[in-house]
């Protein structure tokens, strides 16, 4: 009478696995193959923004199929797109600064350099050497040459106002005499005034000045042609290299604003509208992959012996009867399940299974998650 309670309990503990979606497996009845059932289901990713923010569009749909690269959903770009603008500015303005000192100064400004350089060499030599006696005659001749233009001139002042004091001569032909008169006057002063500093010789002030000029012309001069200085080139090349790599984190940021498709997929919850905010991070749907479909099974312990990872199978479902579909077994977990934890009596150890996951080949796409299938499992 005890065999037949034992055998009642294993019976009834049979059932109630099944009802909690366990595996109830069942010979074929040809060739050793056995059956293990389960339910389909499929590989999903949750996709989402790192930035965030306020939905613009929402473009994909809940069951609808989409490509690697779809777009998914739009964020709010005006920020970003702002910065990214004003980053890219900089950059800009950065690299063509690197490139100008690298390249160093233009043979153009060397040349005007050298040139400034020798014409200040050149006063310069010519004030040590102080002037020449010709010079020095030179400007006595054109001091007397001057100063008997002034005489002239005054005299034919004098002749031009008492014709105008008779009033035989307009008022005007006075003035044009006074004029030339005063203008003679000041280009003979202007003559005796070199006539004397050449007379005096050069004073120590203007050889002062002329040695500075050509100190700060030779200085430029060499700086050119050395070119810029290796601490201002690294200094160039840094704030170019923070410039790029500020562009690169606005560019990241504004790639954020749209989520695509990272495979192709279906989607399986989008539950968004346009407005609503988004928190960084946060996923906005879940994607399934439909070439990633796969039975989870519980097999027996006293099958597990027939099963292993890479072993080919077949797959049938009640939609497609009479069909049946290529599967791989993918894996079969270590740690066995059972109901309940304290198994003792042999009865009860032969319901401990091991959960199998087995991959299935449906290049049609026509199988669902969710459906229930058989596992045909090739016996030895």
């Amino acid at each position: 009478m005890a065999k037949k309670t034992v055998l009642i309990s294993s019976v009834v503990l049979a059932g109630l696995l099944a009802g909690a979606g366990y595996t109830v497996w069942r010979l074929t009845g040809g060739g050793g193959e056995f059956v293990v059932s389960g339910i389909i289901e499929a590989d999903d990713v949750h996709v989402g923004s790192k930035a965030g923010g306020r939905v613009l569009k929402v473009v994909a749909r809940e069951g609808q199929g989409v490509k690697a690269g779809e777009v998914l959903v739009l964020f709010e770009p005006e920020e970003p797109s702002a910065s990214l603008a004003e980053a890219q500015a900089s950059l800009r303005q950065a690299e063509a600064r690197l490139a100008e000192l690298t390249a160093g100064f233009r043979r153009e400004e060397i040349d005007q350099a050298e040139a400034s350089a020798n014409q200040y060499r050149e006063e310069l030599k010519q004030l040590l050497a102080g002037p020449r006696p010709q010079e020095i005659d030179q400007a006595k001749a054109n001091w007397l040459a001057a100063k008997s233009q002034y005489e002239n001139a005054g005299r034919l002042r004098q002749r031009m106002r008492d014709l105008h004091a008779r009033e035989l001569i307009a008022q005007q032909d006075y003035e044009d005499a006074r004029t030339r008169a005063e203008e003679a006057e000041q280009k003979m002063k202007a003559e005796r005034e070199r006539y004397d500093l050449l007379l005096a010789g050069t004073r120590a002030e203007e050889i002062a000045r002329a040695r500075h000029r050509l100190a700060e012309a030779e200085a430029r001069l060499r700086q050119l042609e050395s070119g810029y200085r290796k601490e201002e080139i690294a200094q160039a090349r840094a704030a170019a290299e923070m410039a790029r790599a500020r562009v690169e984190r606005l560019k990241t940021q504004l790639d954020e604003t749209v989520v695509r498709a990272p495979f192709d997929a279906v989607v399986d919850v989008l539950d968004l509208e346009p407005g609503d905010m988004v928190g960084p991070g946060r996923p906005v749907a879940t994607l399934l992959r439909p070439d990633g479909l796969w039975v989870r099974a519980y097999l027996p312990e006293e099958k597990l012996g027939f099963v292993r990872p890479g072993l080919e199978v077949k797959v049938r479902v009640d939609s497609f009867p009479g069909k049946s579909f290529p599967g791989v077994v993918r894996r079969v977990h270590r740690q066995a399940e059972f109901t309940p934890r304290n198994v003792q009596t042999q009865e009860e150890r032969v319901l401990q299974v091991f959960q199998t996951e087995v991959v299935i080949i449906d290049p049609d796409q026509v199988l669902r998650p969710g459906m229930n299938a058989d596992v045909i499992i090739p016996g030895r």
